[in-house]
């Protein structure tokens, strides 16, 4: 990655979880964007360029859903985990074939996470 940081936008109705996320991610070292609803988050990634977009499938308006198929449909497409409060395995299961990468619910096990921001943005996790 040329400037050495992965740039992460964190997508998220519930602006204290979309807080919460924004800290550990930069804790982690990367950099970061928060959207709130789905149009921020069409417009962010425009304008952010990001590496990787932690997304939210429950949201007013544009959900989660319509989300990942726009950005997916994208020319240059960032890399998209699911981050959600939803358990069902059968929603995570066609997110995952209609192209997320990762599935992580909530509560969010951030140790998981920092591994799955690292794997998605193409950079071997460090050794543990």
């Amino acid at each position: 990655m040329p400037d050495d940081k992965i740039r992460v936008l964190i997508v998220d109705d519930e602006p204290g979880v979309a807080d919460v996320l924004d800290e550990m991610v930069t804790r982690f070292g990367h950099q970061t964007a928060v959207a709130h609803n789905g149009v921020q988050a069409i417009r962010a990634v425009r304008e952010f360029a990001p590496h990787v977009v932690l997304l939210d499938i429950r949201m007013p308006g544009l959900d989660g859903h319509t989300v990942l198929d726009h950005l997916r449909g994208s020319s240059q497409p960032p890399t998209i985990i699911i981050v959600s409060g939803n358990h069902e395995e059968d929603e995570a299961r066609e997110l995952l074939q209609r192209g997320a990468f990762d599935y992580v619910t909530k509560p969010v096990d951030f140790g998981y996470l920092k591994q799955a921001i690292t794997a998605a943005a193409g950079v071997a996790p460090p050794e543990t």
